[in-house]
């Protein structure tokens, strides 16, 4: 199974201790996931990702080959490493899956049969604007996706952005990613927080201490006690029996 799968699934439906037992503070969940980008398919890069305290890295399916793939994957230890599909056929990444790919990002007019191999996460990638009929219609896709990614970063997020994130969040019934153009400030990961997301996707060539800054920025943040909860149908009313009752009371 997917490492970051797994960790996604736990951060967006909430884990507790068993009884008897009491969570260490190592254990406890994140309030959001760091996705980083590799630039550049250098095992040195995939070290100095391993280190900043990441949750999973990710790197382009036209930067790398299957080779230099395993090599990256060896290198980020216990980090998950996953993979941008850009122009990849099913024989390669069946080829990547070997080479402890751990989870894949596609889009919309990626071919079903090419994201048909098991053992490994899969995220949809989907970009505004986007059909909010078609996003809620993810729920009942065939295909098994762990998680939905909003991309079209821009280089801010806008209000307009944080809006579109938590209707997103409140039409799905899976882990919300988001792509971001920029390091975001203390305030603006609260609100995405706040807004439903599960973890970000940050930009390529952030220093080290950049991410090890983010991750003390996000660990810092409250505790949700509660998931937003989702939005429900409203049954009309029936005027008809409104009347009736009404008409009782007067005789």
């Amino acid at each position: 199974m997917s490492k970051f799968a797994d960790k996604l699934e736990r951060v967006y439906r909430g884990s507790t201790p068993s009884i008897g037992f009491r969570r260490s503070a190592g254990a406890e969940n994140p309030p959001l996931l760091i996705i980083a980008r590799l630039s550049k398919p250098t095992v040195k890069e995939a070290k100095a990702m391993a280190v900043a305290d990441i949750d999973a890295g990710i790197i382009s399916s036209k930067s790398v080959d299957v080779g230099s793939f395993g090599k990256l994957a060896t290198a980020m230890g216990d980090i998950p490493l996953g993979l941008f599909l850009e122009g990849a056929n099913q024989e390669e990444i069946a080829e990547f899956a070997d080479s402890c790919c751990d989870f894949v990002v596609f889009g919309l007019k990626t071919p079903l049969k090419a994201v048909k191999k098991e053992g490994i996460g899969k995220i949809l990638q989907i970009e505004p604007p986007l059909d909010y009929g078609l996003a809620r219609a993810i729920n009942e896709l065939e295909l098994p996706v762990d998680s939905v990614l909003v991309t079209g970063e821009e280089p801010s997020v806008t209000i307009e952005r944080l809006l579109i994130y938590q209707r997103f969040g409140e039409l799905l019934d899976r882990p919300l990613l988001v792509a971001l153009g920029s390091l975001v400030t203390s305030g603006e990961l609260s609100s995405l927080y706040e807004a439903g997301v599960n973890g970000v996707v940050l930009p390529e060539g952030l220093a080290t201490e950049a991410l090890t800054g983010l991750r003390k920025t996000i660990d810092s943040l409250p505790k949700r006690v509660k998931r937003k909860a989702k939005g429900v149908a409203v049954l009309p009313q029936v005027a008809g029996e409104l009347e009736t009752e009404v008409e009782e009371e007067e005789i």
